[in-house]
């Protein structure tokens, strides 16, 4: 066992109220009680712990804001250094998955279909499978793995931790159908009609672009970092502007800087103290000497020269209203212009409406799909929808 794993285990206090926890973890995961297992050494318990409460748990040690959630909010973090819960979890999780063999539970004669095969649909196919359902997964990309397999950049999460999920689930006896695009090859009233219950989980693919002079020369994020993951092409001697102060817009920074960019700008409409990302990342930005420009909307992007010239309007406050709608309000001075060799657009997602097509179900004010808060049900009878899409 890993002695500085040990080390770090031993700092927690093992808070009656874990306001790690309570307030620091969106998935409520039960952190002392993980933590006070592993230093019994009753390792495969502090796994199964994790497991049930988040089968997913391996990923998110390397790609959920800890800073920001559990370990922001860790007591040790008031007097000094918080808990490392991120390396604690990730170890257990990794040793749990290496050992574990899985007995599903006996048929149920129920048959299920998940759409989609991000951290949503794995976590539904998963526990459907075990709890004795036939599963078929549909997913519309080559390969399983949603955003943290196609999107994340390897330097932040490894292909191989993901594969290794997504093999477990093919292990226990899931079916699964890549290159079905539901929608386009296959209709959801289709499987409506073929299965007991169908679990939407299609994530949010579709980007959202701004909607500025010279819109269609903005790359949109995603698909860059799809394409960036493949094909490794150079930006050297580029000059990289992305549009966005959220996760997706510091992981076109941080790749761009992989990719050898001259010179990457963020521009983001929050402020230098409300940004979305971690601080540790805004840090490492900055460390790595990628510009940051706060309290800025994107105004206009055009041809100039064989480049692109790009404005942005200086902004005092903004907010959203429950429609998503942004209202801002301007501040007098001088726009931000500069030159660039690709502007890429990070300004969010919204739902893609090709796999809801030809069935009518209640939606939010937002577009996403509403379901019940506990049972997951939509408003359609023997659908039901889990992560971004609800």
């Amino acid at each position: 066992m890993a002695i500085h794993i040990v080390e770090e285990a031993n700092r927690c206090l093992g808070c009656k109220r874990a306001f790690c926890q309570i307030k620091g973890c969106p998935v409520q995961t039960p952190i002392p009680q993980v933590i006070d297992l592993f230093k019994q050494r009753r390792l495969e318990e502090a796994g199964e712990l994790l497991f049930q409460n988040n089968p997913m748990s391996a990923v998110c040690s390397m790609v959920c804001n800890h800073s920001g959630q559990c370990e922001g909010a860790c007591i040790q973090g008031r007097k000094g250094t918080p808990v490392h819960f991120s390396s604690i979890e990730n170890y257990i999780s990794t040793a749990y998955l290496d050992r574990k063999e899985w007995t599903p539970a006996p048929s149920c004669g129920k048959q299920v279909a998940v759409v989609g095969s991000g951290p949503a649909g794995l976590t539904a196919a998963r526990f459907a499978a075990l709890l004795g359902h036939a599963v078929t997964v549909y997913e519309s990309a080559p390969v399983m793995g949603g955003v943290p397999r196609h999107a994340v950049p390897d330097f932040r999460l490894p292909k191989d931790v993901v594969d290794r999920e997504t093999g477990a689930i093919v292990a226990s006896g899931v079916q699964v159908r890549t290159n079905v695009t539901v929608g386009r090859d296959i209709t959801l009233q289709s499987l409506l009609d073929t299965y007991d219950a169908t679990i939407l989980a299609v994530g949010l693919w579709k980007e959202r672009r701004l909607d500025i002079p010279g819109k269609e020369h903005l790359v949109p994020a995603v698909g860059w970092l799809k394409r960036s993951t493949l094909e490794r092409q150079s930006l050297a001697g580029k000059t990289v502007v992305i549009l966005g102060g959220g996760g997706v817009a510091f992981d076109c920074a941080f790749t761009a800087r992989r990719l050898n960019a001259d010179a990457v700008h963020i521009v983001c409409l929050e402020p230098t103290d409300a940004m979305r990302a971690p601080a540790e990342e805004v840090q490492q930005a900055l460390d790595e000497g990628i510009v940051i420009h706060n309290s800025h909307l994107s105004h206009a992007v055009a041809p100039e020269g064989g480049r692109l010239r790009f404005e942005a309007r200086p902004v005092t406050s903004f907010s959203f209203d429950e429609t998503g709608a942004l209202h801002t309000e301007f501040a007098s001075g001088d726009p931000l212009c500069m030159n660039a060799d690709l502007v890429i657009c990070a300004s969010g997602l919204q739902t893609d409406e090709t796999p809801l097509e030809g069935v009518d179900m209640a939606r939010t004010p937002r577009g996403f799909v509403a379901v019940d808060p506990v049972s997951f049900r939509t408003s359609v009878p023997g659908l039901y929808a889990a992560g971004d899409i609800a």
